[in-house]
C-alpha cells in the first residue's frame, strides 16, 4: 500500500476533477489518502468523501491556524466545543499549529497560541496523534510543546522544510517529520542534509496536494522508475502521484530502492496513526 501522508482532496479546486485523479493514484499505486483538517465545514467535506472512498481516506479534523487568524476568539472556541466532539471519530487531530508569517497572522499571534495550546489538550484527552502546521514559529512552537509535552500519540511535523538543526529539536520530542515536493527544488540542500540524516523509523511521505507541487517543469534525474508521470501531471495543483517523486529522491539519497522507502513511509505511517486499513 502507497499512502499520501498528508493531503487536501476536500479542497475545491479537486471539485470536477477528483473521481479522475483517484483512479490514475490508484493506477500508480497509490491507495491511502490521509487528509489535513482546516474548520467545521472542511471536516464536513471529508466525512463525505470517505463514504464516497471507502477504505481510502484518513480522516484528520483540527482548527488550522488559518482559520484562528481569520475568526474571532468566540467563533474559535465554538469550533473547539465541536471538534471536541467529532475528534474521536478520526485518526489524528490537525492541522493545528501556528503560522506567524505577518500576511497570515496580522493581529492573530496570541490567539493562534491559545488555540494551539487548547488544541494540545484536546490530543490528550483524546488519546490522538497530532499533524502539526509550523511556519515563522519555531521558538514559539518549541515553548508551546516544552510547556505542554509532545503529544503522548505522538505526531509529525507536516511539510517540514527547515535545517538539520530545527529537526533534531523535533526529532527530540519524538515527532515525525513528514516531506513533500521541497525536496524536489534542486536548491534544498539543507532539507536534503535532513533526510540523509534522520532516523528512517521518522520519516512519512506527503504531497499536501493540491498545494505544493514540485518545481515548474520538474523532470527527474537521471533513470526513473516513474518518468511517465511527467505527461500526465496537471499543470495548475499538486497531485498525490508527485509522492513517487519525492519516494524516489529519497531513495537516492539514502542509497535504497524505492520499494524500501515506499514500505518505510506504509509501515511508519501505520505506527503512528493506526488506521484500519
Amino acid at each position: 500500500m502507497i499512502i499520501d501522508g498528508h493531503c487536501h482532496l476536500t479542497d475545491l479546486r479537486w471539485q470536477s476533477h477528483l473521481p479522475s485523479e483517484m483512479a490514475e493514484s490508484r493506477r500508480w499505486g497509490l491507495e491511502f489518502f490521509m487528509q489535513g483538517g482546516v474548520d467545521p465545514a472542511e471536516w464536513e467535506r471529508q466525512e463525505s468523501l470517505a463514504a464516497e472512498y471507502p477504505g481510502q481516506i484518513g480522516l484528520c479534523f483540527g482548527l488550522h491556524p488559518y482559520f484562528v487568524a481569520e475568526n474571532s476568539m468566540a467563533d474559535c472556541q465554538r469550533a473547539l466545543d465541536l471538534l471536541a466532539k467529532k475528534i474521536h471519530g478520526a485518526l489524528a487531530l490537525g492541522e493545528l499549529g501556528l503560522d506567524f508569517r505577518p500576511h497570515i497572522m496580522k493581529e492573530s499571534k496570541e490567539r493562534q497560541i491559545d488555540i494551539f495550546e487548547e488544541q494540545l489538550e484536546l490530543a490528550r484527552v483524546a488519546g490522538k496523534p497530532c499533524v502539526f502546521h509550523f511556519v515563522q514559529c519555531f521558538s514559539e512552537a518549541i515553548l508551546c510543546l516544552n510547556e505542554f509535552g509532545s503529544p503522548p500519540r505522538s505526531g509529525m511535523v507536516h511539510s517540514f522544510t527547515g535545517s538539520w538543526d530545527k529537526a533534531q529539536k523535533f526529532l527530540e520530542r519524538g515527532l515525525f517529520l513528514s516531506i513533500g515536493a521541497g525536496l524536489l527544488h534542486p536548491k534544498n540542500r539543507r532539507l536534503e542534509i535532513v533526510v540523509k540524516e534522520m532516523p528512517l523509523e521518522k520519516l512519512l511521505l506527503e504531497t499536501d496536494s493540491p498545494d505544493q507541487p514540485p518545481p515548474l517543469g520538474y523532470r527527474p534525474s537521471g533513470p526513473s522508475q516513474f518518468g511517465g508521470l511527467v505527461e500526465e501531471m496537471p499543470v495548475d495543483r499538486n497531485s498525490p502521484r508527485s509522492l513517487l517523486w519525492v519516494a524516489e529522491r529519497v531513495a537516492q539519497l539514502r542509497k535504497v530502492s524505492v520499494q524500501e522507502v515506499l514500505a518505510l513511509n506504509t509501515a511508519n505511517f501505520q505506527r503512528l496513526f493506526k488506521p484500519d486499513v
